[in-house]
């Protein structure tokens, strides 16, 4: 008998699934193959699950995630015309490092950005 989905199950199979879909559209930013992106992106998923299942997470929504040591490392060694030096470097194509800085500019200016509605800023 085919037991029905509960609200928990359904929302687990949906964290993986994107879990899955995020991973495997980063790699492809990064260059790497649509088959290797998706049978690492899966991989991942299988091992949250298997180490992780059975835990109660909670991410908290209002979480504000600094940017990772790698990139600010590699954005601190960007000069503005050095995306080959820092490709070599990393091991990674002159347009994975371009749409690496891309990404890594707009972070920052994200984080630099104030909401006029935000009621945190209201004196």
């Amino acid at each position: 008998m085919i037991r029905p989905e509960t609200r928990t199950s359904i929302r687990r199979h949906e964290l993986l699934a994107d879990l899955v879909d995020v991973v495997a559209r980063r790699l492809k930013d990064h260059e790497i193959s649509a088959t290797a992106s998706e049978i690492i992106a899966n991989d991942l998923a299988d091992h949250l699950a298997k180490h992780w299942g059975g835990q109660i997470i909670s991410f908290p929504k209002d979480l504000r995630r600094e940017l990772v040591r790698l990139e600010l490392e590699i954005y601190g060694k960007f000069l503005g015309d050095n995306y080959d030096e820092l490709a070599r470097q990393y091991d990674m194509t002159v347009s994975g490092m371009r749409k690496l800085i891309t990404r890594i500019r707009a972070k920052l200016a994200a984080d630099t950005q104030h909401d006029l509605f935000d009621p945190a800023r209201v004196a």
